[in-house]
């Protein structure tokens, strides 16, 4: 059961040495992630000595991460992965540079992966590979790529029960306010 403490501690990260980290963790088990094809982080639980073991030769992860929506429904029109193809396990090479402690799960070790090819080279549609060749392709002109993001949205005090009956009109606004230069909400 994970703690209630939120406290961050000063060897949460980076982890200097992430192999020794997860060797000298009280945690049984380590957290791995990787991004499916909309960019959203999906992930699993590996036992120590699991992780341990794919430090350098990877471990298997379901590719149906890049065969299905955000809500988890399956592409229907997908070539590459797809039901047709069986979702069948791809392997991730483990990007220890990312390790880091959860302090709201216990301090468990966190880290990224990269799905690659039996052969070792990047998989075409991961979006970490994709990001990492087109930042080396960026670094080839000369140019140090930047990105700055921006989050905006609205919330609204619906369930999707609520939602699906308003047939996706009129959202009732979670609170009222202001809501300087918008196009879309007054007063």
């Amino acid at each position: 059961m994970a703690s209630k403490t939120r406290t961050p501690r000063p060897d949460d990260y980076p982890l200097s040495d992430p192999v020794k980290a997860v060797q000298s963790s009280a945690a049984g088990k380590v957290k791995v992630a990787v991004t499916d094809i909309d960019g959203v982080l999906r992930g699993k639980y590996l036992h120590k000595d699991k992780f341990l073991s794919a430090v350098d030769g990877g471990f298997g992860f379901c590719n149906v991460v890049f065969g299905w929506d955000m809500t988890d429904s399956v592409y229907d029109n997908a070539h590459v992965i797809g039901w047709q193809h069986g979702f069948p396990d791809a392997m991730v090479q483990l990007d220890l540079a990312t390790g880091r402690n959860v302090p709201w799960d216990d301090h468990v070790p966190f880290f990224l992966g990269d799905f690659v090819n039996a052969d070792g080279t990047p998989f075409p549609i991961c979006p970490r590979q994709l990001l990492k060749k087109v930042i080396k392709r960026a670094e080839k002109l000369g140019v140090q790529p930047m990105c700055g993001l921006e989050f905006e949205w609205f919330n609204f005090a619906e369930t999707p029960h609520s939602w699906a009956a308003k047939k996706g009109v009129d959202p009732t606004p979670l609170t009222p306010g202001m809501f300087g230069y918008s196009l879309v909400r007054s007063n």
